[in-house]
């Protein structure tokens, strides 16, 4: 059970550990939603509603109201794999300039090729990946880096089509639950998908227990409002889950698995947010990257 909790952060959750509360990683895989088949779908389907993007306060997440087959539905993956398969022709054309690897698509390869300079090859664990779009991205970009290991922690429709399209690459590898043997991460990397994950301290610290040297979050929900659940309204036919999470939280978070703040910055779009009081408007969303202490 979550108790909310009111601090001089704002507001967080306690919980209440037992075994009748735990819910396996497969549950919490199930709700991830990467970002970029979110935009596929509008882009399908007409665009955005009119209507604001997230609507209503909700204490936790369970309370809030959801419907449809949200981002396992097979008409968004198939818009992913379509749109992963341009990727994969354009990250062969290694002359030229990556057009996508943009903002904070960049942040990721940027750590990448500083550990491969350092030890010739690095491994990855991307919770949330998707259809391996931040993988694309880190191949089109980086040079040198002879030994990529690359593994991907994504629902069961995504891996499956993921694996079909990546067959013939070695570097890249999807999985439907934390692998339990891998060794030797060097980053773990998580780009606007904790929002989407119900117990996402309980995820956080299963990551943080590979011990990688990097922990990297990119387009986290997270600033200095309190900890709250929202309804996602953007997908026609589908609404969703999502938190808004205090970034003190998730600071303290780290810092109890060993882990130090080294880098935070803001994402250059603000989100709209004028139908939420003030005090539980997000603005930006961030970009925070720890190291192991």
């Amino acid at each position: 059970m979550k108790h909310l909790k009111r601090s001089a952060a704002g507001y967080t959750y306690e919980t209440e550990r037992s075994n009748e509360a735990k819910v396996s990683l497969r549950e919490w895989v199930k709700w991830l939603a990467p970002p970029i088949l979110t935009d596929l779908y509008r882009r399908a389907r007409g665009g955005l509603r009119s209507e604001n993007l997230w609507q209503g306060i909700y204490p936790t997440y369970g309370d809030v109201p959801v419907s449809g087959s949200g981002h396992d539905d097979d008409r968004v993956v198939s818009s992913a794999v379509a749109h992963a398969t341009k990727l994969v022709s354009s990250s062969r054309q290694y002359g030229s300039i990556p057009t996508e690897v943009t903002a904070e698509h960049s942040l990721l390869p940027l750590l990448v090729s500083v550990i491969c300079s350092a030890s010739g090859g690095a491994r990855v664990l991307d919770f949330g990946g998707g259809m391996g779009f931040a993988y694309l991205h880190l191949v089109s970009s980086i040079l040198g880096c002879d030994d990529l290991d690359y593994h991907i922690v994504e629902r069961e429709a995504v891996c499956s089509a993921a694996t079909r399209l990546f067959g013939a690459d070695s570097r890249v590898h999807f999985h439907s639950s934390l692998p339990e043997d891998l060794r030797g991460v060097d980053v773990v990397h998580i780009s606007s998908a904790l929002q989407y994950v119900e117990h996402y301290a309980d995820v956080l610290r299963r990551l943080c227990a590979y011990r990688a040297q990097y922990v990297l979050f990119v387009k986290l929900s997270a600033g200095d409002t309190p900890t709250y659940a929202t309804q996602q309204i953007n997908l026609p036919g589908t609404t969703l889950a999502y938190w808004f999470i205090n970034i003190r939280e998730v600071i303290a978070l780290m810092s109890q698995e060993g882990y130090a703040l080294t880098f935070k910055g803001a994402l250059e779009r603000e989100y709209d947010q004028h139908n939420f009081p003030s005090e539980y408007r997000l603005g930006r969303a961030c970009n925070l990257l720890f190291s192991r202490k």
